[in-house]
């Protein structure tokens, strides 16, 4: 009976904690399932890239005629669930002639940043064929250096041996070598 009374209090338990986390998850925005990440510091430096390129998005479409570094301040307490605040420093740069805005604007900011993201990919991948091609030859080098060049100490060996067989005392000596040295006969096939 105490057993039954004990799961039983378990299960309205989780049934709480469920119901309690569903409320909380309403009150909260839905975010969808592409931007979430397992790893936190992944997932930071993702919304971080997407708010400068956010940024540099509508700094173009003002005008472009100040700078905004946004920077975020560290907070005493790490359990916070509050964001922190949002410091916007701006700074005042000397007066460009503005560009004349289209109606496609946005579209050609948006092609620009692919564009940049797309160069920024083939530099790196020009780095890593640089190094790349710098590790084979070094390999090759390595390899150039500690080379086994004993092809003629081998000819040299295979002929004395060749030699030493033609005589008849070397034979005899090689034939009792094998009979010490090699497998019991009861073992030969």
């Amino acid at each position: 009976m105490i057993i039954i009374g004990g799961v039983l209090l378990q299960l309205f338990q989780a049934i709480t904690r469920k119901k309690g986390a569903d409320e909380s998850a309403l009150g909260q925005p839905e975010q969808s399932k592409e931007f979430e990440f397992e790893d936190p510091e992944l997932a930071e430096r993702t919304r971080k890239i997407r708010e400068e390129i956010q940024r540099k998005i509508a700094q173009r479409q003002r005008g472009g005629t100040a700078q905004e570094t946004a920077t975020v301040p560290e907070y005493a307490e790490e359990g916070s669930d509050t964001p922190p605040p949002l410091v916007r420093e701006v700074i005042v740069s000397s007066p460009q002639p503005t560009p004349q805005l289209r109606s496609g604007s946005r579209i050609d900011a948006q092609r620009q940043a692919e564009i940049l993201e797309q160069q920024a990919a083939w530099q790196e991948k020009l780095i890593e064929a640089k190094r790349m091609k710098e590790s084979a030859s070094k390999r090759t080098e390595f390899e150039e250096a500690t080379a086994d060049h004993s092809a003629a100490k081998r000819a040299a060996t295979r002929s004395t041996v060749v030699g030493d067989l033609r005589s008849p005392e070397a034979l005899r000596r090689a034939f009792i070598l094998r009979e010490v040295l090699g497998p019991p006969v009861a073992l030969r096939k």
